[in-house]
């Protein structure tokens, strides 16, 4: 299964349009201590698209360390500011979130731009993110039926398409490109995904 999103829950919320129905980002964090320094995780999760979150460091008004988790999946992604690695800030993030988890600080909620499938040989679960940081890509989630447990993950980084990355496979590019390209042929035919200036984009 894709993983679920890890969001904080929110302690403020700051309203961007006057009307109750209009686009709206939900602002909410923690402080932790690891290894005796004070550490903050922030969760902004805008209404209109997927949210990120931030683990931060700061000596008063000083910004020491910023690292962002781009998918609210509980794994960071980019460390823009400090001299740790990318390595150590995720060790420091995991323990933010498990310790945010025994206050009950956290929730998760199910990812909802999601599309299922299958044929005689997989199961498909197709991804489409689209970011508050403005990234938009597909991440597809192939299950091979005959072999238990055997699954790879391949990613569309413009959600153009074409495969650019595979995390996790048992096959080829090539393979992974013919099986991804027919899934969205049939998530077209099912009105399951939509092709919007020229991107793949999974129907809410």
């Amino acid at each position: 299964m894709l993983r679920s999103a890890i969001v904080g829950l929110v302690f403020a919320a700051f309203l961007l349009a006057c009307a109750p129905s209009g686009p709206r980002v939900e602002i909410g964090g923690y402080t932790f201590k690891h290894d005796g320094k004070e550490y903050r995780i922030e969760s902004v999760t805008p209404s209109y698209s997927e949210g990120y979150n931030l683990l931060t460091r700061r000596e008063g008004d000083r910004l020491l360390f910023k690292a962002i988790d781009k998918e609210q999946d509980g794994q960071l992604d980019e460390l823009t500011l400090g001299d740790m690695t990318l390595d150590e800030a995720r060790a420091v993030y995991r323990e933010g979130i498990l310790e945010g988890e025994r206050r009950g600080y956290l929730k998760k909620r199910t990812f909802a731009r999601e599309y299922r499938a299958s044929d005689s040989f997989y199961d498909y679960e197709l991804a489409t993110y689209i970011l508050a940081t403005g990234e938009i890509y597909n991440k597809l989630t192939l299950m091979k039926k005959q072999a238990f447990l055997e699954t790879a993950v391949v990613f569309d980084q413009d959600a153009d398409g074409q495969i650019d990355r595979v995390e996790k496979g048992f096959g080829t590019v090539s393979e992974y490109q013919r099986l991804y390209r027919n899934l969205l042929d049939r998530g077209l035919r099912e009105q399951k995904v939509s092709l919007r200036e020229k991107r793949y984009i999974v129907v809410l």
